[in-house]
């Protein structure tokens, strides 16, 4: 038996040509009421990695490269390569505390990604190594062990980097991903990850404690980031940042969305490339110097 094609060639082209004079306007309609959330094959939010918000410093990709609209001390969404201004409304929709273990910047050691993660905040991924490193201007090899807890060999405490400087900074860096929900100047909203470590925990922190403060859960409260610039220690100014609670939201629609979305990425997590300019960012440099860059400082020249 020989089956006829449905479709022949001429009705796809002649129905090829009804779609391209339709109005794209009601083409568009149709597809927003007529999409149903279709999944992405086996994929999950866990494998989709949203931009990251970050202030931008004077050594950022983006100053360095001359990237049109990058200014420095600004808040900029990667992806979408736009300049959001000194500050940014939204919602947080997942915290997630995690420890990066970083070589020392100037020693010739320099990398691209930590030496060791702890993405659940507790435990190593790749637990019991031992790492020697060098800081600069300093002869001395120090050998930096991790177990399989971050608090194994004192590694989250001040002093184990050096043990001789009780005040030298923890070989496990604390860092807070965060998946926030935020107002882009245009009205949409815009799902982004802000990564907060070094200046960045302390404002952190007490936000995090802010959270509680109020009786419902923190997807339904809404907060402004805002830069702030310092000195440093050395006079050198740089920028950190601020949260200030705005209100709750007044929207059931807007509720009913956060929640589905913490929801999701509760169970899933959410993926996020390990930036080295967010967690140990470099003051921008117009020469030598003879000592190392602090690494706390988050450079706006």
């Amino acid at each position: 038996m020989i089956v006829k094609p449905r479709y022949t060639l001429r009705t796809v082209l002649v129905m090829t040509n009804e779609i391209t004079q339709a109005d794209q306007s009601a083409v568009e309609e149709y597809l927003r009421k007529t999409s149903t959330g279709a999944a992405l094959g086996n994929l999950d939010a866990s494998d989709m990695k949203p931009p990251r918000l970050k202030v931008l410093a004077g050594m950022s990709p983006e100053i360095i490269d001359g990237v049109p609209g990058a200014q420095v001390g600004k808040f900029w969404i990667t992806l979408l390569a736009q300049n959001l201004g000194d500050s940014v409304t939204g919602s947080l929709i997942l915290p997630r505390r995690t420890y990066q273990v970083w070589a020392p910047r100037g020693a010739g050691m320099d990398q691209k990604g930590p030496l060791a993660t702890s993405s659940d905040g507790i435990h190593w991924d790749q637990p019991d190594q031992e790492f020697e490193v060098r800081f600069p201007m300093n002869p001395k090899v120090y050998k930096w062990k991790i177990g399989k807890l971050v608090t194994d060999y004192k590694a989250d405490l001040f002093g184990s980097q050096q043990p001789e400087n009780k005040s030298s900074k923890p070989i496990a860096t604390k860092t807070y991903d965060m998946l926030w929900l935020i107002d882009l100047p245009d009205g949409r909203k815009q799902l982004c990850i802000f990564t907060a470590s070094r200046t960045g925990v302390t404002p952190t922190t007490t936000f995090a404690a802010t959270l509680k403060t109020h009786d419902v859960d923190h997807y339904y409260q809404r907060y402004q980031i805002t830069t702030k610039k310092f000195s440093g220690p050395t006079g050198d100014p740089y920028f950190s940042f601020e949260y200030r609670f705005l209100g709750k939201i007044t929207s059931i629609a807007e509720a009913q969305f956060n929640r589905a979305l913490y929801e999701q990425y509760v169970k899933t997590g959410f993926a996020a490339d390990m930036d080295e300019e967010e967690v140990k960012p470099a003051r921008a440099e117009t020469g030598p110097r003879d000592f190392a860059p602090l690494e706390d400082e988050i450079p706006f020249a």
